[in-house]
């Protein structure tokens, strides 16, 4: 009964409304206000934004007609009554009076008001404000050189890549546009790509900071090979060690002497820019076992063997690269005596357009590896060593020998291995290579001379290490348009016409922004060193029989086995 009660009730209720509304229509809504017309043109504020692009004003503060460089905004005053008639009325509704003219005048504006500081308890009379927190401490040693408009459009498009392929779980990145894989060199690559957005401004400084502790929390706790060294493979999304196809295995693939030392290299950049981060750093370092590594000073990787299930120990890296490693491994206090030096006993120099250029004589028939002259290895030993009167000499010849190419021939030749849109999907794109000069091969020595292109970080890591040479420009203008803007940098444009190389990848664009750094910073680990802030992985604070089992510098080893 009580909800037919309640039913009745509002339909009742809803008859009554109906019927008040019918008798009593509403008044007809006034007439809009006028609107002033603004005052005279104010000359344009750059730093202004336009009323598109004006910010919603924040709760409590002054409201817009408190910007005196504007005209005030109007309001129309009350309405004055209706003066009385005179003499008597006539029959028949009088005529209306005419509604006076609406004045306008300016709205106040409110006063601003201050925003109040919490008082605490116990004020100290006459007491002056703590310090306050400063969690950027003032680096002067990292001081930077401003960038120009081009290059930040440079650096926004490289970043694309590493916001499009960043994996929250683990901290790292897809080494190949949306492929969950990756390699220690393309850790070191996204890392460096990292370290310059933060610094040139790409990042906030907390969306830095995650990214970096959770791809340290991932590589203090990677399954390593044999529990040795890092795989060469890891799936990127779950840290899976794997094989080249991304393939989860028991065994795992072996271990990259250069793949380690380019991270290597970069998890000390970290440890200088970002102190903070650098016990974290050398937790990782401390993890690896540096015996089969590092010997008699040089570099060795190991290559498994699924069939016998061991693997074989094989010394890494040609001329160029092998320096590269060399001086990574060599700053944080390993003997690099022979690796890190360009005259050892295995170089070569052969003529190419009249430019003398070194090369590797180690046959690939012995010892399994080609040697690869192409820009990127002397370019990232320039960018983070610096150049001492060897590399000067050297780089300045894999410049010049490219250049000439492009003025006999009118194809602008900048040249490194890069991945490929189309199989076999890498090649090395070589000045020399299996005794031929400007060669395109793979891994293996097959030719792919159709693949040949000019490589987009070559193009922009020979143009920041020659920005006076007019050919830097022309080699820059002939990547220009060679990027998906959502995606980042393509590898490169290929030189027979058949389009862009449109493999898009971390270490293209992680170099890319490695590049822009230089160009702030000047070469990166002699600029580290100044601050002092250099990371070494012996110590005090090192177990000698931890020091000893790791084969840490300084510590003392044995010949480590050839192979497991």
């Amino acid at each position: 009964m009580k909800a037919l009660y309640r039913a009745a009730g509002l339909a009742l209720l809803g008859w009554a409304l109906t019927v008040a509304a019918q008798t009593n229509p509403p008044a007809a809504a006034p007439p809009a206000p006028p609107v002033a017309r603004p005052g005279p043109a104010q000359s344009a504020d750059p730093n202004k934004p336009t009323p598109a692009e004006a910010p919603t004003p924040k709760p409590g503060a002054a409201p817009a007609g408190s910007d005196k460089s504007q005209p005030a905004p109007v309001r129309p005053s009350p309405e004055p009554p209706a003066p009385p008639q005179k003499g008597p009325s006539t029959s028949g509704p009088a005529a209306p009076a005419p509604a006076p003219a609406p004045i306008a005048v300016p709205v106040q504006a409110c006063p601003p008001v201050p925003a109040r500081q919490p008082t605490p308890l116990n004020p100290l009379p006459g007491g002056k404000p703590a310090g306050c927190f400063s969690p950027e401490p003032q680096q002067r040693c990292l001081a930077t050189r401003p960038l120009c408009d081009n290059d930040w459009q440079v650096a926004r498009i490289a970043w694309k890549y590493f916001e499009k392929n960043y994996q929250p779980k683990t901290g790292l990145v897809n080494s190949v546009d949306g492929y969950p894989s990756t390699t220690m060199w393309d850790i070191g690559s996204s890392l460096a790509g990292t370290i310059a957005a933060v610094h040139l401004g790409l990042i906030e400084p907390k969306e830095f900071d995650d990214r970096v502790v959770a791809l340290l929390a991932t590589l203090r706790t990677l399954r390593l090979y044999r529990d040795e060294l890092p795989n060469k493979a890891y799936n990127a999304a779950t840290a899976e060690l794997t094989d080249y196809t991304n393939k989860p295995v028991a065994e795992g693939l072996g271990y990259s002497a250069l793949d380690l030392a380019r991270l290597a290299s970069w998890l000390d950049m970290l440890s200088c820019m970002h102190p903070k981060h650098a016990h974290a750093a050398r937790q990782v370092l401390l993890r690896w076992k540096f015996c089969r590594l590092i010997q008699d000073g040089q570099l060795y990787g190991a290559v498994f063997d699924p069939a016998t299930k061991k693997d074989q120990a094989l010394q890494e890296g040609r001329l160029g690269y092998e320096q590269y490693g060399g001086k990574a491994f060599a700053l944080l206090g390993f003997d690099q005596s022979v690796s890190a030096r360009y005259d050892n006993q295995y170089a070569s120099m052969v003529e190419i357009n009249g430019v003398p250029i070194a090369f590797d004589m180690r046959d690939p028939r012995k010892f399994g590896a080609f040697n690869y002259v192409v820009t990127e290895s002397y370019a990232l030993d320039a960018l983070e060593f610096g150049r001492d009167a060897e590399l000067t000499r050297l780089l300045r010849n894999i410049y010049e020998v490219q250049k000439r190419r492009w003025q006999r021939t009118g194809i602008v030749t900048a040249v490194s291995e890069d991945n490929v849109d189309r199989p076999p999907y890498f090649v090395y794109n070589t000045i020399f290579a299996a005794g031929s000069a400007w060669n395109t091969i793979t891994d293996t020595g097959a030719d792919q001379h159709q693949l040949k292109s000019l490589s987009t970080k070559a193009a922009f890591s020979l143009a920041a290490l020659f920005p006076e040479d007019p050919y830097s420009s022309v080699l820059v203008n002939s990547v220009w348009s060679a990027y998906d803007a959502e995606r980042g940098w393509y590898s490169g444009v290929y030189e027979s016409g058949i389009g862009y190389n449109k493999a898009i990848t971390a270490n293209t664009n992680g170099i890319i922004l490695e590049t822009l750094l230089y160009k702030a910073l000047g070469p990166l680990h002699p600029t580290c060193q100044k601050c002092g802030r250099a990371l070494k992985l012996g110590g005090e604070d090192v177990e000698e029989t931890v020091a000893a089992t790791q084969c840490l510098p300084g510590a003392p080893r044995e010949s480590a086995p050839a192979g497991k």
